[in-house]
């Protein structure tokens, strides 16, 4: 998550206003989600992909890698949808009979599942268009725009905060535990991650505690006053994404 943070704050779409950035994913993302045409969510995935990797010049296999993460969920739950139970083979592609049921998949439920996953990696690529162009400060930037209640946005950036806790935490405890032979075996493996995970929680609750205190220390009235620079809309950006959600949605629902 640290190493992938790095593109987040070095991509190429930096320069443009997060506000551009968020309404072109939020849009995109709510096209896919509508449309029941296949090729529009394969069409929304290429373009999302390609705007990481060509234009904010995310490597190709951080991209790739991101994207694999939740294919095992998505192909159990397509797999799932694509078989179905029947009486009768007679409208199976493809179907192994068990006692006096057939197992199989039907046109119908081949197609379902088709659309379902070009849908959810859509969703997906959106998603990840959003997250990796767009640093949190920025992110919590435009809810406020947007006029989100602040106790959204604090949780936001203390759950935000938190993670880098808890895996600093965790790496920490895990290096003394290698040192010390903690995973020279599988047995020992097992005993040092039950321990890793009954001393983690601990010390994150007292880490996260300390930072509240700081928090407190400095003033803190259930509001964190964040500083946020001049960002400046981008004709060129706002065209092109204006014209790609356009075009979308013309193919999708006219």
């Amino acid at each position: 998550m640290l190493y992938v943070d790095e593109f987040v704050y070095t991509n190429k779409l930096r320069n443009s206003h997060p506000l551009e950035r968020f309404i072109f994913a939020f849009v995109t993302l709510i096209i896919g989600i509508l449309t029941n045409n296949p090729l529009i969510n394969l069409i929304i995935v290429t373009i999302m992909l390609s705007f990481l990797i060509y234009w904010a010049k995310i490597p190709s296999f951080v991209v790739v890698r991101l994207m694999l993460i939740p294919m095992g969920f998505l192909v159990l739950g397509v797999v799932t949808i694509a078989i179905s139970i029947s009486f009768s083979p007679n409208d199976m592609l493809a179907y192994i009979p068990v006692g006096t049921y057939y197992l199989g998949i039907t046109f119908k439920s081949l197609n379902l599942a088709i659309s379902t996953m070009l849908r959810a990696l859509s969703s997906i690529s959106c998603l990840y268009f959003l997250a990796l162009t767009t640093p949190m400060i920025e992110l919590i930037y435009v809810l406020e725009i947007l006029k989100m209640p602040n106790i959204v946005t604090e949780l936001m950036i203390l759950v935000y905060r938190f993670i880098f806790i808890f895996i600093e935490t965790a790496f920490n405890i895990y290096t003394a535990q290698s040192s010390r032979w903690g995973y020279c075996n599988f047995k020992r493996s097992i005993y040092s991650l039950g321990i890793l995970f009954a001393n983690l929680w601990g010390k994150a609750f007292l880490k996260s505690k300390a930072l509240f205190i700081s928090l407190l220390s400095r003033g803190y009235e259930n509001k964190l006053q964040v500083l946020n620079p001049k960002y400046r809309f981008s004709k060129v950006y706002i065209i092109t994404f204006g014209i790609i959600d356009l075009l979308l949605i013309i193919m999708a629902f006219i």
